[in-house]
Parts: structure tokens; C-alpha cells; sequence
């Protein structure tokens, strides 16, 4: 778990927001400053200092800061390397430009005070900790033992250093936290319009079994009336000797009675029993997945290969049921991007395999998801086969044998 959040934290660390953009251009007007504070002060930046004098010119002095600025920005805006480089360019070229230079200078441009905010807007975890020792101690008394600074000007310079470095930091601090909230945001209402097709989908499916189930005891009371039609009538044929008008009246009675009843039940059964699905299997399954798609940003692409024949209830149930739970793996694990269904009509089986692009996995790990499919289709005689390989996304195939003589056979009794 420390490991993903980690991840996560440097992946936001490398996408650009605008106030990263921000800092770039206050670090070149910084720079643009610099350069006319040299040009327009230069003989405070060469007289006196004998190592700039031997090199005889302005020029040395520009090429550093230039250097300095071109290095940092470069390695900033090269946005595939650590953000320990650019702090390190920023830190070595800026502070030795800083301490060869500028510490001796009374003037008022402070070549070091952009750098430094910039330093500590790109250092983050234990980078932060180094370069903050580095930027607020370090610097300040280097430059203190060049050029011979009293106590007191390096304790005023620590702590200018720290507050510079501070503002930078918590600028930083703060950028990280909006882009985590927004990604929770982002991830809650994903999950709330997923949870809302799961919903609908799940009520529609629970009225269809809750029919069924309330179908099959109304056709069991069915067995029940005419078992005790069959009773009556056995009385019936035991009067017809004894009180053979009585028996007429009976049986009339009888017969009434059960004509009603049955029609009472078959009145029961069409109003209780779920409308009769005449979309084909493969719409049904296409427009679940199409929803999901719409409110995931998902692509998706369904193949029927084989004539497609009627399945029972408990096939299209169990099929629905598993593209559901596949499509869920697949944006919530995988992160895929796209998936593929296709769906296979054979003589002695029905297969529908799900295959999407997602990160896959090395390791496949059964968790709840994928025990229900496999007790799913255990209980039809199918088979599950899931395939999953890094980087190289995952394949699930549902298998369910169809015969005349299986339980999964669609059939046409009361």
C-alpha cells in the first residue's frame, strides 16, 4: 500500500500544473534581473575580486549566471529525470555563483533568494532535508569562510535563507494536496456512476430471479390443486355406486372448482413472470457493457461468432453476471482502457471470452470476484479460465456447456 501511494505521489510530482509554470517564469524574470543589475553595476562585480580580474571580464561573470540559470531550468523542464537533478544544478551552479561573488557584494540584488524558492518548491521527502541543510546552512557559511562575514551577517542570512526556502516548500506542499484531492474527487465520482449502473442493473436482476422464484411456487401450487382434484375424484368414484346423483353434483362441484383455480394460477403466473427477453443474448451483454463504458470512458467491442440459439434464464443470468464482475476488474484493477467481448455459439457450448489492455498481473490473486464467477459456473458444469500477464492485460473466458439433456438447455415447460 506504501509502495502504490508512493507511486501515485511521484506520477502527480510529474504532470505539470500551472503554478509550475508559474515558478519558471518568476525564476526567469529573476534571471532577466540579474542580468541587468550585472550590466548595470559592473564594476561592483570586478573590482576587488582577483579571480574575476585575471579572467578579464564582464563576461565570465555572465557566462556563470547564465549557466547557472540554464542548467536548472533545462533540468526542470525535462520533466523525465528526478527532481534531485535540477535542485542539485540549482544548488551547485546558483550557490557557487552566490558564494564566489555575491556574498561579498553590499548591493541590494540578492542573486541567491529566486534560486532558493525554486529549490524548495522541487524538493520533496528526504531531498527536502538535504537541500535545506544544504541551502540554509551550508551556502551561508561557505560564503561566511570566502570572504570573512562576521557571525551576525550569517545568522541574518540563515534566516533569509529559511524563510525563502520555506515559501518555496510550502508552495510545493500545497500544489501536491490539490492535485490529491482532485484525484480523489475524480475517483469518488467515478465510483458513484459506476455504483449507480451496478444499482439499476442489480434491481433489474433481483426482480427477475424474485419473479422466477414466486413463478415456480405458483407452479408448484399447481401440483398441489390437482393432486387434491385426484382425491376428490377418488371419493367420487366411491359415491357413484351408493349415491350415483350425488356423485354428478360432486364431480360438477369438483370440476368447477378446479377450472377456477387453474385459471386463477395461470392468471398469477403471466402476471408474476418476468416479460419474456426476446433481445438476443449478445445485445443484452452489449448494452450492459455500453453503459459502462459511457460513464467509465471505456471502449468496448463485441464479436458473436456462431448462430445464436435460446439459452435458459440461468445462462443469461450467470453470463450477465460475470461480464459485470469482469468489467469491474478491468477499470478498477487493470485500468484498462479498452475491452473485447466475444461471444461464441457452438453445439455443445456457449462461451463469451473478455479480454481487455489493461497492467495485468503477474501474480493472479482469486479474490471474492472471481470465486462467485467460478461458483457460478460451477453450478451450470462450466468451466472459468482467466489469463493475466504484466503489462500485457487480461483474458477471462466463461464456458457453459448446452446439450438436450442439461439443466442449462432453454426449455419451454409450464
Amino acid at each position: 500500500m506504501y509502495a502504490i501511494e508512493r507511486n501515485k505521489a511521484a506520477k502527480a510530482l510529474k504532470t505539470r500544473h500551472w503554478f509550475d509554470y508559474a515558478v519558471i517564469g518568476i525564476r526567469s524574470l529573476g534571471f532577466l534581473s540579474g542580468i541587468h543589475y550585472i550590466l548595470s553595476n559592473s564594476d561592483i562585480f570586478v573590482n576587488g575580486r582577483a579571480i574575476f580580474a585575471i579572467l578579464d571580464g564582464l563576461w565570465f561573470i555572465l557566462l556563470l549566471y547564465t549557466l547557472a540559470y540554464v542548467a536548472s531550468m533545462g533540468l526542470i523542464l525535462y520533466r523525465k529525470l528526478p527532481r534531485a537533478f535540477p535542485v542539485m544544478a540549482e544548488l551547485g551552479l546558483s550557490g557557487a555563483f552566490f558564494c564566489l561573488l555575491e556574498a561579498s557584494s553590499t548591493g541590494p540584488f540578492n542573486f541567491f533568494n529566486i534560486p532558493l524558492v525554486v529549490i524548495g518548491y522541487m524538493s520533496t521527502g528526504r531531498l527536502a532535508v538535504c537541500s535545506a541543510a544544504a541551502s540554509i546552512v551550508a551556502v551561508p557559511v561557505l560564503a561566511a569562510c570566502l570572504w570573512g562575514i562576521g557571525g551576525e551577517a550569517v545568522i541574518n542570512m540563515i534566516t533569509e535563507f529559511a524563510v525563502l526556502y520555506s515559501i518555496g516548500f510550502c508552495f510545493q506542499h500545497m500544489i501536491v494536496s490539490y492535485r490529491k484531492m482532485n484525484e480523489m474527487n475524480e475517483f469518488i465520482t467515478k465510483q458513484n456512476r459506476t455504483l449507480e449502473i451496478y444499482a439499476k442493473q442489480i434491481e433489474a436482476l433481483t426482480l427477475t430471479e424474485e419473479r422466477n422464484r414466486l413463478s415456480r411456487e405458483l407452479h408448484d401450487t399447481v401440483g398441489h390443486t390437482f393432486a387434491t382434484t385426484v382425491t376428490g375424484m377418488d371419493a367420487v368414484y366411491y359415491l357413484i355406486d351408493v349415491a350415483p346423483q350425488e356423485a354428478k353434483n360432486n364431480l360438477r362441484e369438483l370440476l368447477h372448482v378446479t377450472r377456477n383455480g387453474l385459471d386463477e394460477v395461470r392468471r398469477h403466473i403471466h402476471r408474476i413472470a418476468p416479460e419474456q427477453e426476446e433481445r438476443p443474448l449478445k445485445e443484452v451483454l452489449s448494452q450492459i457493457a455500453r453503459e459502462f463504458a459511457l460513464h467509465t470512458g471505456t471502449k468496448f467491442e463485441a464479436h458473436t461468432e456462431g448462430k445464436e440459439y435460446a439459452v435458459s434464464e440461468n445462462v443469461r443470468l450467470t453470463l450477465i453476471r460475470c461480464l459485470q464482475e469482469s468489467l469491474t476488474n478491468a477499470n478498477k484493477h487493470g485500468k484498462a482502457s479498452a475491452i473485447r467481448m466475444k461471444l461464441t455459439y457452438s453445439e455443445n457450448f456457449v462461451e463469451m471470452k473478455i479480454a481487455d489492455d489493461g497492467k495485468g498481473t503477474g501474480k493472479l490473486v482469486e479474490g471474492f470476484g472471481l470465486k462467485a464467477m467460478s461458483e457460478r459456473m460451477a453450478n451450470l458444469n462450466g468451466k472459468l479460465a482467466v489469463s493475466s500477464h504484466s503489462d500485457c492485460g487480461t483474458v477471462i473466458v466463461c464456458t457453459i456447456p448446452m446439450n438436450k439433456n442439461s439443466p442449462t438447455a432453454a426449455t419451454s415447460e409450464y
